[in-house]
């Protein structure tokens, strides 16, 4: 059996439920569910999705998770190979270039804007959180991949959505999916937690601070080095 149909072969893993919970559309709650899932790196690139078996984990019939499943298609989430199965897309180079291409343009832009909205208080909450990860960190607690991957995306979250620069919002609200993707998988390629932690707050600092020359640049610096860390690690694509 060749590699592709040995993965495909394994059996389905079931999502967990979206924290938006049910909607009364079986197929919309059925794409929530397995784009949540592949998002939050639940479902890896090359994984396989059976219909029967997330039709009765999701106690519905196979018709929604179809329709699910042409939606998840039409956005480039999942894909359907003969001979082997529908399953997760893999990541290609150029779709990770370009998407931390525009987050570099985006953020930047956002910040001359971003900057005079942010208020101490917020900034203080802000820091207060990576503070937290970091004492955790120093006394030897097992890394929460997922709840560094959340504050990752606060953060850079929090910065966009402080501009008041429509255009910038637009855009993100249509890519937002694939950036919380990417940083899902950047942040599993993370070596030293410590650093990365580090890094966040460095940015965290240069808002408290002000100083919008200097964030531009470490912002610049700190998304492609979240790229190069991606580019890195072949295995998750």
């Amino acid at each position: 059996m060749s590699k592709p149909a040995a993965k495909a072969a394994k059996a389905t893993k079931v999502p967990k439920v979206p924290k938006a919970g049910r909607t009364g559309s079986l197929a919309l709650d059925a794409y929530k569910m397995i784009k949540e899932a592949i998002t939050a790196g639940e479902y890896q690139p090359g994984d396989y999705l059976n219909e029967n078996t997330l039709s009765e984990a999701f106690g519905m019939s196979r018709t929604p998770i179809r329709e699910a499943f042409k939606r998840l298609s039409s956005e480039g989430f999942i894909e359907t190979r003969n001979g082997i199965g529908t399953i997760v897309t893999h990541v290609t180079l150029k779709e990770i270039h370009d998407i931390f291409e525009v987050r570099v343009a985006l953020e930047c832009v956002a910040v001359d804007s971003a900057l005079g909205r942010m208020t101490d208080g917020e900034l203080d909450a802000l820091e207060a959180a990576w503070l937290k990860l970091r004492a955790d960190s120093s006394a030897g607690a097992r890394t929460d991949w997922d709840l560094l991957s959340e504050r990752d995306y606060e953060l850079h979250e929090f910065l966009i959505r402080k501009s008041d620069n429509r255009y910038i919002l637009d855009i993100i609200d249509r890519i937002r999916v694939k950036i919380a993707r990417f940083q899902k998988i950047s942040v599993m390629t993370l070596g030293d937690r410590l650093d990365t932690i580090d890094r966040h707050l460095h940015l965290i600092g240069l808002m408290k601070a002000r100083d919008a020359e200097a964030l531009k640049k470490d912002l610049k610096t700190h998304i492609l080095w979240s790229e190069d860390q991606i580019l890195r690690n072949p295995n998750l694509r």
